[in-house]
C-alpha cells in the first residue's frame, strides 16, 4: 500500500498574461522526502509551476494539493509553514540587513508571544547556527541589497532553512555561486532530504549535475510536462535531444554512480 504524496498537482493550467501559449495541463505527483527535479529549456515554464505550487500565481484550471490540501485556499500563515521558496533573486524596497532576511523566514513558525522576544536565546542562537551553516555569518550586519548574487542567494537559503517548512521550492538554486559554494548548498539540500525532513522541487538548468541530486525529473516543453522518471530514465531518453535541440552523453559519476550529461 502506497502513502499518499505531499504533493499533488491535478490538471493544472495557466496562461500567461500577455503571451501565447500557456501551462498544461500538468499533473503529477512527489513524494515525501523526494527531491523533484523540473528541467527544460527556457521559457517552458518551470519558474511558473513553481510560483503556481507557492500560491504566488493562481491557476486557472486545476488544483494543486500539499498533503491533500488545495495550496490556494490556504491561509498565507499557514502555508508559510508548510512551504518555504527560494526565489532566483529577491528584490526589496526594505534596508534589511542579512540577518533580519533570515529572522524573516522564522517568524511563520511563531505566535505573537514569542514574536515579542524574536530576538532573544536560544532562537537567536538557532538563526546564527544556520547562518554560520550557510556561510554567511560573517554578513549577517551588511544591507541585504549589497550583497553579491552568490551572498544573497546564501542569504535566501538560511531564511528558507530557517523556516522548517517541510517543502521546500528552489528556482535555480545555484545562479550566481561559485562551483565550491554550488556543491555545498546542493549537498546541504541533499542531506535533509536524505533525513526525511524535506520535500523538494527544484527548477534547474544545469543538466550535468542535476542528476546528481535529484530523484525524480519532470522536464517541461512548451508549457507541457513531456517526461518523467527517474535521472537514469529522463537522462538517456532521447527525447531530451530533441527538445534541447541538442547531442547530450550520458555517463556516471565516478564516485556515486548517479547519471550526469556532457556535451560532446
Amino acid at each position: 500500500m502506497t502513502s499518499e504524496p505531499m504533493l499533488a498537482l491535478e490538471n493544472v493550467c495557466y496562461a500567461w498574461p500577455g503571451r501565447r501559449g500557456r501551462l498544461g495541463p500538468v499533473s503529477g505527483s512527489v513524494p515525501k522526502a523526494q527531491w523533484v527535479g523540473l528541467i527544460g529549456p527556457n521559457g517552458a515554464g518551470k519558474s511558473t509551476l513553481l510560483r503556481l505550487i507557492a500560491a504566488f500565481w493562481k491557476a486557472d484550471q486545476g488544483r494543486i494539493l500539499l498533503d491533500g490540501e488545495d495550496v490556494a485556499r490556504m491561509p498565507a500563515a499557514m502555508r508559510a509553514r508548510r512551504l518555504a521558496f527560494v526565489p532566483q533573486a529577491l528584490e526589496t524596497s526594505f534596508d534589511l540587513t542579512a540577518r533580519e532576511v533570515v529572522e524573516l523566514g522564522r517568524l511563520s513558525q511563531l505566535c505573537w508571544r514569542d514574536r515579542i522576544g524574536f530576538r532573544q536565546a536560544p532562537l537567536k542562537e538557532r538563526i546564527e547556527a544556520m547562518m554560520r551553516k550557510t556561510e554567511v555569518l560573517d554578513l549577517a550586519d551588511r544591507a541585504f541589497a549589497t550583497l553579491s548574487g552568490g551572498e544573497a542567494k546564501r542569504t535566501l537559503l538560511a531564511a528558507a532553512l530557517i523556516q522548517e517548512a517541510p517543502l521546500l521550492l528552489l528556482d535555480e538554486p545555484t545562479a550566481h555561486l561559485d562551483p565550491g559554494h554550488a556543491m555545498k548548498f546542493l549537498d546541504m539540500v541533499r542531506s535533509q532530504v536524505d533525513s526525511g525532513e524535506l520535500t523538494v522541487v527544484m527548477a534547474y538548468h544545469d543538466l550535468t549535475t542535476v542528476g546528481l541530486y535529484a530523484d525524480i525529473l519532470w522536464v517541461v516543453s512548451e508549457g507541457q510536462l513531456v517526461l518523467t522518471g527517474t535521472p537514469n530514465q529522463v537522462l538517456a531518453n532521447p527525447l531530451l535531444r530533441k527538445i534541447y535541440d541538442i547531442d547530450l552523453v550520458t555517463l556516471a559519476h565516478p564516485r556515486t554512480h548517479r547519471p550526469m550529461l556532457i556535451f560532446p
